[in-house]
Order: structure tokens, then sequence, then C-alpha cells
């Protein structure tokens, strides 16, 4: 699948198509469930000017791809997310994140890490020309959740969001998602918003374990 967001057009007769009765009971098992992560901050360590590096010079943080294989493994859907304002506002141009991009995805599959999607959002209302969009994907908004609930049968209710900044927090608490705020990156100084995480991990590996190992997430199905 590719794991860039698309959007679902309606029928060429503009009709909304019919479900077929269902020849077999529905399935009981246990609800699609989702982890959505930062990018910059959360798995790359960014430059100091906040920027992105070039693929080839990407930090890691300690465990995080073992942490993201573990975690798909264990049938979790993987989303990538944030927002990449140093393409928005024209500090980086988008063919270098173009390149960035695929070579993550790139990194991510030699590893055998599984990703879904990728909602990173390179727009802002407010950016350069050409990037100067409003985009459902830009954190705070919900757009991702629910392109995912939407087009994967995630259950938000029992889905986490991993980030350094109360940005892509607040998207995940607006969305009813679990939060794990980490200590890397921005740590949650940025201060753009309050909220409180149900988690705090010192790496995005740490909580990518503790979620692996989760067997509680089922309180929380409707």
């Amino acid at each position: 699948m590719n794991p860039h967001p698309h959007h679902l057009g309606a029928s060429s007769e503009g009709a909304v198509p019919q479900s077929p009765i269902p020849q077999q009971p529905p399935s009981w098992g246990p609800p699609t469930r989702g982890v959505f992560v930062n990018v910059l901050g959360t798995i790359v360590a960014p430059l100091e000017n906040g920027n992105f590096p070039e693929i080839g010079d990407a930090v890691f943080y300690e465990g995080v791809l073992d942490g993201l294989f573990k975690v798909t493994q264990s049938g979790w859907n993987l989303y990538l997310m944030g927002n990449i304002d140093s393409v928005a506002f024209g500090r980086q141009g988008v063919e270098e994140w173009r390149s960035f991009s695929k070579g993550l995805h790139d990194h991510l599959r030699g590893h055998g890490i599984k990703l879904k999607r990728d909602y990173c959002c390179i727009d802002h209302p407010e950016g350069v020309k050409g990037q100067n969009n409003d985009s459902v994907y830009l954190l705070p908004g919900t757009g991702a959740m629910h392109h995912a609930a939407q087009a994967d049968g995630v259950n938000l209710s029992v889905s986490w969001v991993i980030g350094d900044s109360t940005v892509e927090l607040v998207a995940g608490w607006r969305a009813d998602c679990r939060l794990v705020a980490v200590q890397t990156g921005q740590g949650l100084r940025d201060g753009a918003f309050q909220v409180e995480p149900e988690l705090w991990s010192r790496t995005a590996a740490g909580a990518l374990k503790e979620i692996s190992n989760d067997l509680t997430m089922l309180r929380r199905v409707a």
C-alpha cells in the first residue's frame, strides 16, 4: 500500500455505493489499532535550527527502530505525522523533503518496519508561495487520525499518539487517542498548548515497548 495519504473519491454515478449483505457473521476480534508517531524530534533528531537533515546524516534516537519494528510486528498500524515547518516557510525545499521522506521510508522498510501511511504536512496557510495551503493533515488538526479511521478502520480510542511537542499531542487528544510524551526533541517545552499525556517516556523506544506489550487496550473499546 502506498503509505502516502489519499482522498477517497465518490462513485462515478455520484451515488453512495451499497454494501452487499454479509454472508458471514462479523468478526469480533481485537480492534484495528494505530500508532501515530511524530517524525522530527521523536524518531529522527532535527538539526539545531529545526530543519530536517539529509537522510544519510539522519540520527535516529536510540532504540526507536527496534521499537517501531516490534510495534508493527505486534499488529499495530504505523503512521508518521508532523508539521514540516522548514518546508512550509521556505527554509528547505519540497524536493529536499521528498528526498528525505523517500530515504526514511526506505530505511524503515530495510529494518522490516511496515509503514501504513505518512501524514507529514509541508503546507501552512501562512507559508511561502506554493506551500501556503490549508491542509487537513496540519497539526493540531485531526485529519490524519480521522483519515486512518475512515480508510483503515482504526479505532482511535485504543490508538496512541507519540510526540515531543504539545501540537501533536493535542491533535491526538482531540481525536480521542491515548497520548505519550517523549523527552527527546522539544520534550513538550514548546508550550503551545496545555496537555496532560497519559505516559511520559525518555525516548520513543520506551513508549513503543510499552505499547507493544499493552494488553489493557480493550478497556477503552466502546
